[in-house]
């Protein structure tokens, strides 16, 4: 019987992983969980995971106020608690145990909070006024917070942030604030310069590949110490962002789509502070010189200077003096600038950057004391190396300029926390250097995509549990026209 039950739930993986969209993957992954007894624990509340006594005590107050009409009391009791990650019911351990989803109590309580939330809105003003109602709600939006996507670098293998977007956009749950850097920033501004009517076409393969097929051969000189007379050829990339992105300015691009586009760059100068180029920091900048700049990789690429529409709506360049490069080597996931800009405390990371990927153990992996103990010592030797790389970076100077550079860049890539909430990790991690900048075949191109949509579709339940409430209150904010 168990040789027989094994064998069925390997057919089921194998099933998941042939599945052509999200609908048949859910389907596979419940008949899975349903043949390993996962539903027995799915209808537990317990699990030393999440506090399930004080959720469960919440869940059936606000149950029994809904019931009873009980509007004013239950406006007090959503007061009392509006805010993320109530009670640890986001942690990644209780989306590892199941394939699909996690305890039917946090399921059950998120659908009760949002139609909650759904009943003040709608209650008639006698009960509750229309003051009490934009108050709460501002209130609540701000206190729950929003959020975010951050789509890492990577070169070729971002097109795995294709499938995630993808995924995300079929399921209702792209969130409206996106970062990209370097490979990210394309997806990113891919997302976020087109309609919903056109980005599904957009993010499909042929579309995809056949603007990288128009696109000539990448050539590159792997050498960083390249003169600053003899800039290396980017037409090419230039040419396939021309072909994939409108000519939109950050503001423009906020106006089409209500995407909030961000843009990490880095400062050719080791002084020069990297920056978060989006509609509120940059409205006026081009977005194509400003994607042209976070893929600018140190030695590979010629650092770019940005652009700009001027009143005049010609394009101009913008701060002239300065120049940029790759935004990933400094701040590759902006957590702490979008919280700042937006208010956001909840992230989503899709991370392909082999540099990343190489000293960042996947921290939602399930894992036993062995990889637990691997983990500790990699972070242990992460942090002496950076330690070193810092008192090198303060104190020593080279006569060579892109030595200090390179210095300070090797610095910024070792000092970053590659972690979000949600980690849409790509699996194969190691990649031939070379591979990474040249243009992919159909064939990778295609695995790249089908990869991050597997990888999503394993998050889909998680991403859909703590966002539903933000999701909730945003709907809500926007209809009323209630600013926060």
């Amino acid at each position: 019987m168990m040789v027989l039950a094994r064998l069925q739930s390997r057919q089921l993986l194998k099933k998941m992983d042939a599945a052509q969209s999200y609908g048949e993957w859910s389907e596979q992954a419940a008949a899975y969980d349903q043949e390993n007894g996962l539903g027995d624990w799915k209808s537990a509340d317990a699990s030393k995971s999440y506090d399930y006594r004080s959720i469960r005590q919440r869940l059936d107050l606000i149950r029994d106020l809904r019931f009873r009409q009980d509007y004013q009391q239950l406006l007090f009791t959503l007061n009392e608690g509006i805010h993320g990650n109530v009670g640890g019911m986001g942690k990644p351990a209780l989306y590892n145990k199941a394939k699909l989803g996690t305890k039917n109590l946090i399921h059950q309580f998120v659908r009760e909070v949002c139609g909650a939330l759904h009943d003040i809105d709608e209650v008639d003003e006698s009960i509750i006024s229309l003051q009490e109602k934009e108050d709460f709600f501002i209130r609540a939006g701000h206190c729950f917070g929003r959020s975010a996507l951050m789509l890492s670098g990577g070169a070729v293998l971002g097109f795995f942030h294709a499938g995630v977007v993808k995924a995300l956009f079929e399921q209702g749950l792209l969130p409206d604030i996106i970062s990209g850097s370097s490979a990210g920033s394309i997806i990113a501004a891919t997302a976020c310069t087109h309609t919903d009517e056109e980005l599904s076409q957009r993010l499909s393969i042929d579309n995809l590949h056949h603007e990288v097929e128009q696109t000539s051969s990448i050539r590159p000189r792997l050498s960083p110490f390249v003169s600053r007379n003899q800039p290396m050829d980017a037409s090419n990339l230039r040419a396939y962002l021309e072909k994939i992105i409108p000519d939109l300015t950050f503001q423009e691009a906020y106006a089409l789509t209500g995407r909030k586009l961000n843009i990490t760059v880095t400062g050719l100068a080791p002084e020069q502070a990297p920056r978060l180029l989006n509609a509120i920091t940059s409205p006026n900048v081009l977005i194509r010189p400003a994607v042209m700049a976070s893929c600018a990789i140190y030695g590979i690429y010629p650092p770019v200077t940005l652009q700009c529409r001027n009143a005049k709506g010609e394009a101009v360049p913008y701060l002239p003096d300065l120049r940029w490069i790759d935004g990933s080597f400094v701040d590759d996931l902006p957590a702490k600038r979008l919280t700042r800009l937006y208010g956001v405390n909840h992230f989503i990371a899709s991370m392909t950057n082999p540099a990343a990927l190489a000293i960042t153990p996947d921290p939602d992996a399930p894992g036993n004391v062995l990889r637990q103990a691997f983990n500790y010592q990699s972070r242990i030797v992460k942090n002496v190396t950076t330690e070193m790389l810092k008192i090198s970076r303060d104190t020593l100077r080279f006569k060579s300029p892109a030595l200090n550079l390179i210095q300070h860049l090797s610095y910024g890539v070792l000092a970053q926390d590659y972690t979000a909430d949600i980690n849409i990790f790509l699996r194969n991690r190691w990649s031939h250097p070379l591979r990474l900048l040249a243009p992919p075949s159909r064939q990778v191109m295609l695995r790249l995509i089908r990869e991050g949509e597997l990888a999503t579709w394993e998050r889909i339940e998680m991403v859909r549990n703590c966002t539903a409430i933000s999701r909730t209150l945003d709907e809500i904010l926007q209809r009323r026209g209630w600013e926060q």
